[in-house]
């Protein structure tokens, strides 16, 4: 199929498991590998939240989230596809015209259209923006997942895939297919990662608006699916391609990492908060300017990481269980990405919700932390 016009949506599993030998063979479907069935894995509870200012509308689906303990989640595996397309922020097409709904489960899930795709005539169909204009004949891991460009779903979504493939990427000689990021840092970061993964790996950068097809492709399902689910033993290996085993907390340094240096979702009081970090010891840290490895070996022996809600507290993978994790979010953001970063690995974990004071998008207003709530509890949790 050259040019596919009518693209169902169809769950990986479900082509897997409905078809007889002879179906997958016209899906493309070459080899399938069960990383995991469907399992669970256990986060630590909350040991803190300052929910006051949590906004009326979010409260409920807050109070939801912080009671789930036992994170379930679905089959996880790697399927080699041949004749796939590929466009967008990584949405894989079988050849005969499968849209594979993990792929772009992030916009799905929210009725939304793929980016790369415009709506097809039928409900859940759907066609390519794009029409296919380049075949990549070598064998890739396709290591692009939705919101790429943000440093923290770069860690959790893709730099996992590397981390754990990378023996195969290396036996099979796999090139490695990631997004085109128009930032130098972000690039900067993506190109160490895979340099301390997979050393000497060819590597090719796609932008979001073509549409490519892959004569053999390894396509992971989600290691990542939001809200709250991050599969511990990807993570687990990230950690180790970075922070050696042995590493000790090191009892008194405490970080406060700023988003002063970033134009959306603020501190807008935080000049007003310095005498209170200064008091229980804190030191404030810019990580944008920083190497993911310097970032890494930071945090790993960090004893209290503290931040308002955003990329860099991603790096939480990186902290030892015996830690703790102070997230500081303004009040109609109620996101457990960072729980569920912290509470897998076992480590204290509190959120204080500030007040909104701009009119933004959900998760892009700056807020204020009244300094006596900070206070409060930063006593209960450090003494």
């Amino acid at each position: 199929m050259d040019d596919p016009i009518s693209l169902i949506v169809r769950s990986l599993e479900s082509i897997i498991d409905g078809n007889d030998l002879s179906s997958l063979e016209e899906t493309g479907i070459k080899h399938v590998n069960q990383l995991s069935p469907r399992g669970s894995y256990l986060r630590r509870p909350m040991a803190l939240v300052d929910d006051f200012h949590i906004n009326a509308e979010v409260r409920g689906i807050f109070d939801y989230y912080r009671n789930i303990y036992e994170q379930f989640y679905p089959q996880i595996s790697a399927t080699t596809l041949v004749g796939a397309y590929v466009t967008g922020q990584g949405t894989v097409v079988t050849r005969n015209g499968l849209l594979i709904e993990e792929s772009a489960i992030e916009y799905l899930a929210h009725r939304q259209v793929p980016e790369g795709f415009c709506q097809g005539q039928a409900d859940r169909t759907f066609a390519f923006a794009h029409s296919p204009s380049t075949l990549v004949e070598a064998p890739c891991i396709l290591v692009k997942r939705p919101w790429y460009r943000n440093y923290g779903h770069w860690l959790v979504d893709n730099a996992t895939i590397l981390a754990h493939f990378s023996q195969q990427i290396e036996a099979d000689q796999l090139t490695i297919v990631v997004g085109a990021n128009e930032s130098q840092i972000q690039r900067n970061i993506v190109q160490e990662t895979i340099n301390i993964i997979c050393p000497g790996t060819n590597v090719i950068e796609m932008p979001d608006n073509v549409t490519w097809r892959f004569s053999n492709l390894l396509y992971v399902t989600p290691l990542h699916r939001p809200p709250m689910i991050k599969w511990p033993p990807a993570m687990i290996k990230l950690k180790a391609a970075f922070v050696e085993n042995r590493v000790k907390i090191n009892h008194g340094e405490r970080l406060y990492l700023s988003r002063a240096d970033v134009k959306t979702r603020t501190l807008a009081n935080e000049d007003a908060l310095k005498d209170l970090l200064d008091q229980f010891g804190f030191r404030t840290v810019f990580t944008s300017g920083m190497s993911l490895t310097e970032q890494a070996q930071l945090l790993s022996s960090a004893e209290v990481v503290m931040g308002v809600k955003g990329a860099a507290l991603a790096n939480l993978v990186f902290c030892q269980p015996e830690a703790t994790a102070i997230c500081l979010s303004p009040g109609d953001f109620i996101d457990p990405f960072f729980w569920d970063v912290a509470g897998q690995i076992g480590m204290t974990y509190a959120e204080i919700f500030g007040r909104v004071v701009t009119n933004h998008a959900v998760g892009r207003n700056d807020f204020v932390i009244e300094p006596e709530h900070l206070e409060r509890a930063l006593t209960t949790l450090l003494g």
